[in-house]
């Protein structure tokens, strides 16, 4: 007996797990840099460059850009540093697969830093990657056999296509108000980018976002005045990703990496201009709505037959979801009376809290930075992609702030389960005997037909035609008539 066999090979998920890292670094200010009297903010990206996978072992390579604001001990004004650190991370993942995919997001835990002297600085960095691997897993699946009687289930699933990680560049400049005086500084950025439009056509996809960048700087006047201005930026990007088309549904994760904003001179060499050069990463997800047929069953009419199984998982239940959601929440800060607001930040960390990072001044006309994370209510989804679309805020007292938010997120929802399908037929030497040409058998409720017909060494079509049935499962108990083959 000849069997007909389709290979499928279905993108699966081989590997998932959040892994924390920590890290510790010792900083020396640069000759450059002013003497430090007192750190006002110490902040830390921290975002992936690349990722390998070879022979059972996940890398993660990353940067960690450390970005200090501080007051400088020769001139109590406010100045910065900056400096870069690379990582790296290796993950043990079981088992041994080709065509991996490695989807990695960072969440930022917390960091403190601890002043050695006016010089140096030293720093605990402490973070999370969470981590999804899919991968290729090839079965073989009977399509059809000779004298053979095959169960087909019908199954709808999101077939996961093929992940891919990419950078998109940017540069852009901005003018400072004209009524303002020019630029001495920058001492802080605020940044987010959120995915605004994916198209997909065969074999690639273009992604446009939009970065945004709050940007706070002191003027070059004898007694320093603290200003902002914020700037937008379109960011486009064409992807490379085999095997997606039209009709496909992608999940784009952002964030920004490197970033580096600077005051420019204009044409009349007076700092007007603000600079800003980076790059925003890209994790995208691409899935499919796929309507397939599994075999899951066969028997021989006149012959014993073995079957082999082999297992797939798939994500069945799918759903594809996008919403907005406006909320409200307040922040309050003990010890500290909040007079002015100079700039405030609102972003999602790791799917299920939200980060409120702002500059104030307090009743000595100090600039002090908080910040303070807040949980909130998300639905679970399998794969997600969740920023802040906009938000506003208002001072409530003198240590706290009010916020209301719109929340805007892009999911994909499903379940995994796995099924069983033959792989392959075995006939043996042993002949069966004859069914009986007629007999009276007593069903139950929700019994399948072909559990039946199987058992009696008859057809599925047969016990219908004779019965008068339309469906395959029994609705209520009832006898049947099983004609033999």
């Amino acid at each position: 007996m000849e069997n007909n066999v389709r290979e499928m090979t279905e993108r699966c998920s081989v590997f998932s797990k959040c892994v924390d890292v920590d890290l510790d670094f010792q900083e020396n200010l640069m000759s450059y840099n002013d003497d430090l009297l007192k750190i006002i903010r110490c902040c830390i990206n921290n975002f992936i460059v690349n990722t390998d996978y070879s022979n059972g072992v996940l890398t993660v390579y990353g940067k960690s850009k450390i970005f200090l604001t501080y007051v400088s001990d020769a001139s109590s004004n406010i100045t910065t540093a900056d400096f870069e650190e690379d990582f790296q991370k290796s993950i043990n993942i079981e088992g041994n697969y080709e065509d991996v995919s490695a989807e990695v997001l960072v969440i930022n835990r917390y960091s403190n830093f601890r002043v050695i002297n006016q010089r140096r600085i030293d720093i605990h960095n402490a973070f999370a990657l969470d981590i999804r691997i899919t991968a290729c897993t090839p079965i073989n699946m009977i399509d059809d056999a000779e004298n053979t009687l095959i169960r087909r289930d019908t199954v709808n699933y999101l077939s996961l296509i093929g992940s891919a990680f990419a950078r998109a560049e940017f540069e852009e400049e901005t003018i400072i108000p004209a009524d303002s005086d020019v630029v001495r500084k920058i001492i802080n950025t605020f940044s987010s980018v959120h995915c605004e439009e994916t198209k997909i056509i065969k074999n690639k996809m273009l992604v446009k976002a939009t970065a945004e960048f709050s940007i706070l700087y002191t003027t070059d006047t004898e007694h320093e005045v603290i200003r902002r201005c914020e700037k937008s930026v379109s960011i486009s990007k064409i992807i490379d990703l085999n095997g997606i088309d039209e009709g496909d549904n992608a999940i784009v994760n952002m964030a920004v990496g490197n970033i580096y904003v600077k005051p420019k001179a204009d044409k009349n060499n007076e700092l007007r201009m603000i600079e800003l050069i980076g790059d925003v990463n890209m994790n995208v997800s691409v899935f499919r709505k796929v309507t397939a047929q599994l075999t899951t069953d066969s028997y021989a009419t006149d012959k014993e037959i073995t079957n082999t199984f082999s297992k797939v998982r798939l994500n069945v239940n799918g759903e594809f979801i996008s919403d907005v959601l406006s909320a409200k929440a307040t922040f309050q800060f003990d010890n500290i009376k909040i007079v002015e607001v100079a700039d405030l930040s609102l972003n999602i960390c790791d799917g299920k809290n939200i980060e409120l990072n702002a500059f104030i001044r307090n009743q000595n006309s100090e600039l002090i930075y908080v910040s303070q994370r807040k949980e909130i209510e998300m639905k679970s989804f399998s794969a997600s992609a969740v920023y802040v679309k906009s938000f506003d805020y208002v001072i409530n007292s003198e240590n706290e702030i009010g916020i209301r938010y719109l929340i805007e997120f892009n999911a994909v929802k499903f379940e995994e389960r796995t099924f069983s399908v033959v792989s392959d037929i075995q006939v043996t030497e042993n002949d069966i005997a004859d069914s009986p040409a007629l007999v009276v058998y007593f069903a139950d409720e929700n019994e399948l037909l072909w559990d039946i017909a199987k058992k009696f060494r008859t057809s599925v079509d047969l016990i219908k035609a004779e019965n008068e049935l339309k469906e395959d499962v029994l609705n209520n108990k009832r006898i049947l008539l099983i004609p033999g083959m």
